[in-house]
């Protein structure tokens, strides 16, 4: 995506297993892997592509209620308010950033749903990755490669 498009990298600040809610995986607490843990560590970016949900989908993270005012550290353990306070400290931090949401379309239904919903709330624009090939569920290179088709052509 970075090179066919002629993007600089300034940052991926990814980590493998993370969250967005600060569930995880056997109910742990994944607050330093957290996307919202992660989200004020970006550097001076252009433009901002999420792509979260799936851990919390796997994990059976909560799905909580939506909230999107008066968000607290205990309502971040559930998916849906995590997400509405990722959004909004993105939005918050980077006010000139064009933000993008992606997911997964192997995530719950109750997720992706859950993500439309919140993204229309805050104007982000959400793209559903579809048909990707994947082994063990991540993307295999000919799913990345996909990914990377369909990304591009959503922020054009």
């Amino acid at each position: 995506l970075i090179k066919e498009n002629g993007y600089l990298l300034e940052r991926n600040n990814s980590f493998s297993g993370s969250t967005i809610s600060t569930t995880g995986y056997l109910g742990e607490d994944f607050t330093d892997r957290s996307f919202n843990t992660r989200i004020f560590d970006l550097g001076s970016p252009d433009i901002i592509l999420i792509f979260g949900s799936t851990n919390d989908s796997w994990a059976n993270s909560p799905i909580g209620e939506f909230k999107y005012s008066g968000i607290t550290k205990d309502d971040i353990a559930s998916y849906r308010p995590a997400l509405a306070k990722l959004l909004e400290n993105a939005i918050a931090r980077y006010p000139n950033v064009k933000i993008y949401f992606m997911i997964w379309d192997g995530n719950k239904p109750e997720i992706i749903s859950s993500a439309e919903t919140i993204c229309k709330h805050y104007g982000i624009p959400m793209l559903v990755v579809k048909n990707i090939a994947t082994k063990n569920g991540h993307p295999t290179i000919d799913g990345m490669a996909e990914i990377s088709r369909q990304v591009a052509a959503f922020i054009k």
